[in-house]
């Protein structure tokens, strides 16, 4: 949990930036599969690449990213959306799609279940550019089954993927995590920082919007100066579903 005194500390800081950013228009745009809502803080811009948002002040930034799906039924939505791109011949997009799947699900099964849960579809597509058009219909229908295979990911689980797809393989560890409703979402708020000094820290909170993930992070810069600035974003954020078929 917090402690009280980074409690006081960050509302206050955050209270500074509404108080500036009272007059300030509210924005939306759509993440991935997520529309938007927040208050930019003052003084910062911002830059929309659709799935991937950024929030920048000097050297200092804060993303917005969509993670694509965290649980059985987001990851069901898309390979039907797959099957969709397959049906009106946009093969090429179908086969994409499905290379870029990702959920805390397939990342922590076992080999065996990976394995099982691929084979209907490395089996019929190992040669992409030969397969027959009626073989892959069948094996997408198999892909979305499978998916009743897998479990969902636990608290822990999630936190430790949502942290593995951001830092990768940087050592960082958790300094506190905390679990946070903010205009009606349920946050998971993370302070990370270097295992060995405790200094160098940086901050990822994220969300699970209808069955897929959003994820803000403290890229890069000064700590001191992008804190307060995610804290009065993260607290200004509202979250719906995007629209139907989104990236």
């Amino acid at each position: 949990m917090l402690r009280r005194i980074d409690v006081a500390l960050g509302v206050a800081l955050a209270l500074a930036f509404v108080v500036g950013c009272s007059k300030a228009k509210t924005e939306s745009v759509v993440v991935g599969h997520h529309r938007v809502q927040f208050v930019l803080p003052k003084d910062w811009e911002h830059l929309d690449h659709g799935s991937q948002q950024l929030f920048r002040l000097g050297e200092n930034q804060i993303s917005m990213v969509d993670l694509g799906p965290a649980t059985r039924e987001a990851m069901v939505a898309e390979l039907q959306a797959a099957d969709s791109l397959w049906r009106v011949g946009r093969r090429r997009d179908m086969f994409q799609r499905i290379r870029e799947l990702k959920s805390p699900m397939l990342r922590y099964a076992s080999h065996e279940q990976r394995a099982s849960f691929w084979k209907p579809w490395t089996d019929v597509t190992y040669i992409p550019d030969i397969a027959d058009s009626l073989a892959i219909g069948g094996a997408l229908q198999e892909l979305i089954a499978g998916v009743g295979r897998f479990e969902d990911a636990t608290p822990a689980r999630m936190s430790e993927y949502v942290l593995f797809m951001i830092t990768g393989t940087k050592r960082r560890e958790v300094g506190h995590e905390d679990r946070r409703t903010i205009n009606g979402a349920d946050w998971v708020d993370v302070e990370l920082w270097d295992p060995v000094s405790h200094m160098n820290r940086s901050r990822v909170a994220y969300l699970v919007n209808h069955g897929y993930l959003l994820v803000m992070e403290t890229d890069h810069g000064l700590y001191e100066t992008s804190a307060p600035a995610f804290e009065a974003l993260l607290t200004s954020v509202e979250v719906t579903a995007g629209p139907p078929g989104a990236r």
